[in-house]
């Protein structure tokens, strides 16, 4: 085949800004995703809109029904989608979720939420346990931030979470010297934006950030510090059963 080109298009986002955060496997959902609870429950309909994307049914199961026990009547404003959700349900969801200003503030899902669904109001994105690959990742990610605004993605798990990762998946959640996006990046042969602001790149790059800006402080993800400033003594005395970051996690 003569005059061939080859597109290459890079799976950058830097509107999202990346994280990512092992917490200790002992502490309840209810912990865990504390801060959402609160949000939900304190601001109703005006909640930032979250989505929190899990890697099995199980999953996703587990935490609707504990946000269902925590919320009480306030679980209308959360919604579950997967594959065995029912069809009529499922087109309910799109609709809401289809405008800025829906009803559903928070919507637990699996890959399956990731097709034919049109997410709009979406700046921020969980991962709940270590996708598989590193497409799937950026896939499920990539749904925050898709009208231009600054967004965040966070990667949260446990060690029990991490089997059956490929390699790529692995690199991502186990250095934590290097930057999130370039690890990112290097899986598929890219650069990152040198002129992206280290406090907007990821959560190891804005431990760097001097650009001496009064918002530089202001992308921390509020996620992780409620996990931080609340449990840190449970994580602390449960320390010595999990290790950080063994690759015994991934065998």
């Amino acid at each position: 085949m003569q005059k061939c080109f080859e597109i290459v298009d890079s799976p950058d986002r830097p509107n999202i800004k990346l994280f990512c955060h092992r917490y200790t496997g002992s502490l309840p959902l209810s912990l865990v995703f504390k801060y959402l609870v609160t949000s939900i429950k304190d601001k109703k309909e005006k909640s930032e809109r979250y989505l929190i994307f899990c890697t099995s049914i199980k999953n996703c199961t587990d935490v609707y029904t504990m946000l269902r026990m925590e919320l009480d009547k306030d679980i209308n404003y959360v919604h579950m989608y997967h594959s065995q959700t029912a069809e009529n349900v499922k087109e309910v969801i799109k609709k809401d979720m289809g405008h800025d200003d829906g009803l559903i503030r928070l919507l637990v899902a699996t890959s399956a939420a990731g097709m034919g669904v049109n997410f709009k109001g979406v700046n921020q994105v969980i991962n709940y346990g270590v996708p598989k690959n590193m497409d799937t990742f950026v896939q499920q990610l990539g749904r925050a931030g898709r009208d231009g605004t600054q967004a965040m993605a966070l990667l949260l798990y446990c060690g029990r979470q991490c089997k059956g990762i490929d390699s790529d998946m692995k690199n991502y959640i186990s250095d934590d010297s290097k930057c999130r996006r370039n690890l990112l990046l290097s899986a598929y042969n890219t650069d990152v934006n040198k002129g992206l602001l280290k406090h907007l790149c990821c959560d190891i790059c804005e431990q760097q950030c001097d650009c001496g800006s009064p918002d530089c402080k202001l992308y921390a993800h509020p996620v992780v510090q409620a996990l931080t400033e609340d449990i840190s003594d449970v994580e602390t005395s449960s320390s010595s059963s999990e290790s950080s970051n063994s690759f015994s996690d991934f065998s």
